[in-house]
């Protein structure tokens, strides 16, 4: 793997230095409406409940064309294949094998066909953020800002949706295979989710979304049902944000709640948030009714600087936890690049 990701790393580079100056020369090698940048990070993660350090770094490409014909768009193809090395985790996620160790990883990778009915209806193919909550409605990858995914055990999936534009409405409904990074994975997974919400062009944003299935996870198949609601209110420069959402995991219910408020500076080169988050599982449904309930707060940011550098910082604080559920106080930073 090692060698891998050298060999990834110099061909990367020595393909974008061409493709650059091929580029400055006015040849764009992947045709017009076409962009694409080399996408670097590497991130600390600092556990004080542990005082254990552990690094990601991660080189990625990332590719969006737009294809169209004479008199219209034919769809948009987005491709960011990633590298990633984790070093020294001792709960690495479970498409590593273990805490030191290096994947091929794909953060969207899919074909959305536009054509049709001039953006109303669409077919996506390939890998993507499965619809859910606020985490579908904002683009947060990458970045050490996150949402609620992990309350469904999945962020992006393979697999086909329809999706649209409407004048009152934006939809898309996904049916993935529920494994993931891995588009090959045992159990047979499978999700069907969705999310229907209102134009996020408004002031006012607001969806509902559902998640039901079966997700791969490190101890196997586990099933998931999720029904939410999110909204978001924009005001100058301030946002702000929240989720709820109630369901099942292998059929003990859950309560899920999340609420965020974020600053951005007028250039919107610095923004700040803090957020706050809570959940209640069931134990065992066939034994009694008892539940535990965690929750967080953390606050975070972000500096965007000019030359293609990413700057920022989260500390992320556990206000109740229990023996069954993981909510570890932890501090992150991370710095990126993009070319």
């Amino acid at each position: 793997m090692k060698k891998l990701f050298l060999f990834c790393l110099q061909t990367s580079v020595m393909f974008f230095s061409q493709l650059s100056f091929a580029t400055s020369e006015g040849f764009n090698v992947l045709g017009e409406n076409s962009r694409w940048a080399i996408d670097a990070s590497t991130r600390l993660t600092h556990n004080l409940d542990d005082d254990n350090n552990a690094f990601t770094h991660a080189l990625g490409l990332d590719i969006h064309k737009v294809f169209s014909g004479e008199t219209s768009d034919i769809g948009t193809l987005v491709f960011q294949p990633y590298i990633v090395k984790i070093n020294n985790y001792e709960n690495p996620p479970f498409t590593f094998d273990d805490g030191n160790d290096t994947e091929l990883t794909w953060r969207i990778a899919n074909f959305n066909y536009t054509a049709l009915s001039h953006g109303q209806f669409n077919i996506k193919v390939g890998h993507f953020e499965v619809p859910f909550g606020l985490e579908y409605a904002k683009d947060t990858n990458g970045t050490l800002r996150q949402f609620t995914f992990s309350d469904r055990g999945i962020k992006g999936d393979w697999g086909v949706s329809v999706n649209g534009i409407l004048p009152e409405l934006d939809y898309e409904i996904a049916l993935t295979r529920g494994s993931g990074n891995d588009i090959r994975s045992k159990g047979n997974p499978h999700i069907f989710s969705g999310r229907i919400g209102t134009p996020s062009n408004k002031n006012i944003v607001a969806g509902l979304s559902w998640f039901t299935g079966d997700v791969l996870g490190k101890s196997g198949v586990i099933q998931r049902k999720k029904f939410g609601i999110d909204a978001t209110y924009y005001y100058y420069q301030w946002e702000f944000s929240a989720e709820s959402s109630v369901g099942s995991t292998n059929n003990n219910d859950t309560v899920n709640g999340f609420i965020e408020t974020l600053w951005m500076s007028p250039r919107e080169s610095v923004s700040v948030y803090a957020q706050l988050g809570y959940q209640s599982t069931e134990l065992d449904h066939v034994a009694s009714n008892v539940t535990e309930s965690t929750s967080y707060w953390l606050t975070g940011v972000q500096w965007l600087i000019p030359n293609g550098f990413d700057i920022s910082a989260q500390y992320k604080h556990k206000l109740k936890y229990t023996a069954t559920t993981e909510t570890d106080s932890v501090l992150n930073i991370q710095i990126r690049y993009r070319i």
